[in-house]
């Protein structure tokens, strides 16, 4: 199992003269502690975002921030988790997709959805309701710009004649492509035109791991591997007294904030109950099979039950539960000593 961390923006001190240092110092740190993957968002038009709540932690412009870090990183892959892709014109995103790779020696990994937000999309010129299909013909036409060479495309979205984008892929690589997916036809999507699946936070384990049986079986029947990439929520703390007491707390407010733009995630009963029905429920209840919470001991217990049920190849760690940038390093440290070695393969 690879583990992957969130490039979170709140780490960007504005008022410095060197803004990025800190979160350049960050992704060099986790690199040295093991970790795999550094993973973020894209949103675009507020400052505001259900993930990260009154400061944006998604990047508008999630491309050349991750350049700047491929750049300080010599072993570390980055994907975007999700893109927006199709709200861009493919040919510009295989441009620098392209130059994202010949930057990082081919560590950059696609992570696609549709989005939720219609200003994302119409303050652009692409009608929202189109998105999906539009989708579809976007990762077709990828595949083909960054494979290098001349093509042609005739869509309903896009129409392309003997074009070329530079620069050329690397000799002997391609671009993994992954769909973030919530829903039962965005699943079925990944399994059909991409590499892997990056699964929702949200999703209780038990309900999950019927889902994913299906996603890698379409998968094996349409040819496509079935990477897949798990978001959990996780709080790893020395002893279960310093568990945080805010943490059920800024989880619910993360999942409603997701549900109130439009994001409608299939959740278990009880997820429903505490979510939308004032449920009042204890850590020890809640979070078995839906996040990874305790101490070192508990964590791996959580972790071994979820490689049983679905043997993700990544696991991306989401703080949803503790927004503090400083905390969440502080919990990596730890996880990346007491947790992460005991699924090194």
């Amino acid at each position: 199992m690879k583990f992957g961390i969130i490039i979170n923006r709140k780490l960007i001190d504005r008022t410095s003269s060197n803004p990025y240092h800190k979160l350049y110092r960050y992704v060099e740190e986790m690199e040295d502690l093991g970790y795999d993957l550094g993973w973020c968002g894209h949103h675009r038009f507020s400052d505001k975002t259900a993930f990260g709540g009154d400061t944006a932690t998604e990047p508008s412009a999630p491309l050349p921030m991750l350049a700047s870090l491929m750049a300080r990183t010599t072993k570390m892959e980055f994907a975007t988790n999700i893109m927006l892709v199709p709200a861009r014109h493919p040919l510009e995103l295989a441009e620098e997709i392209n130059t994202l790779q010949e930057i990082s020696n081919n560590r950059f990994i696609l992570g696609a959805g549709i989005g939720y937000k219609p200003d994302e999309f119409e303050n652009c010129g692409w009608p929202f309701k189109s998105r999906a299909s539009r989708m579809e013909e976007c990762i077709a036409i990828l595949r083909l710009a960054l494979a290098g060479g001349e093509f042609s495309f005739e869509g309903k979205h896009f129409q392309l004649e003997n074009v070329m984008t530079t620069p050329a892929p690397l000799p002997g690589t391609s671009t993994r492509i992954w769909i973030g997916a919530v829903s039962e036809p965005a699943m079925q999507r990944a399994a059909r035109i991409a590499d892997g699946w990056e699964a929702s936070f949200a999703d209780h384990m038990l309900d999950l791991t019927d889902k994913v049986k299906r996603y890698r079986a379409m998968a094996a029947e349409h040819g496509r591997p079935a990477t897949l990439a798990l978001m959990r929520d996780v709080h790893v703390v020395p002893s279960r007294e310093r568990i945080d007491p805010n943490f059920l707390r800024n989880i619910v407010t993360v999942w409603q904030s997701y549900d109130d733009l439009g994001s409608k995630a299939d959740r278990d009963d009880l997820s429903n109950e505490v979510m939308f029905g004032g449920k009042d429920v204890s850590l020890e209840e809640f979070a078995p099979h839906r996040a990874v919470v305790g101490t070192p001991d508990d964590c791996i217990r959580e972790l071994e039950s979820i490689r049983d049920l679905t043997d993700p190849e990544y696991l991306f760690i989401t703080p949803t539960g503790v927004p503090d940038p400083d905390q969440q390093i502080e919990e990596l440290r730890l996880f990346a000593r007491e947790v992460m070695p005991h699924f090194r393969k």
